[in-house]
């Protein structure tokens, strides 16, 4: 299976023309193995849709939210932990926290089982290298880029500021 891996800012997810244009031209691209899928770290907002699922559904792509559901969460016993990340409202840093390797555990079991063909992935830049990791460490072909304004310093919440 192959993989395009694109880290971004969840910003820009739902409307930001620059994602729009890479995303779609990525779709034009002949793969090795033909495009089948988006998969995407998205969190709905009540009436907001992503980019990449409003593109999945013009091409007749199948489109699926790689995140574990808030009830996955809870049966994981990580809910609490997403919820209180350390740092959320500061700009140009993002803290992991070890609950992070769960969710992106998940993420990959699922790109693995639903995959065929080449998938299109987009997820927050804070899981961008692991993600890469984790599927380039299961024999995957991945092709990762990250789209950003800046880049954010990724910290663990014990490190000081």
């Amino acid at each position: 299976m192959n993989f395009v891996v694109i880290g971004t800012d969840h910003r820009f997810q739902d409307r930001d023309p620059g994602l729009d244009g890479i995303l779609r031209a990525f779709l034009d691209q002949r793969w090795t193995e033909p495009l089948t899928a988006i998969a995407e770290e998205f969190g709905e907002l009540t009436g907001c849709t992503s980019l990449a699922k409003r593109l999945a559904s013009e091409r007749n792509l199948r489109w699926y939210n790689l995140d574990m559901t808030t009830q996955e969460k809870q049966d994981a016993g990580i809910l609490q932990e997403q919820r209180s990340r350390p740092g959320m409202f500061q700009a140009a840093v993002a803290y992991r926290v070890p609950s992070d390797n769960v969710r992106e555990d998940a993420w990959v079991e699922k790109l693995i089982a639903s995959a065929a063909g080449t998938t299109l992935v987009i997820c927050g830049y804070l899981h961008f290298e692991a993600l890469v990791e984790k599927l380039t460490a299961k024999g995957h072909d991945v092709d990762r880029r990250a789209y950003l304004e800046t880049v954010p310093s990724i910290k663990r919440p014990a490190e000081d500021l």
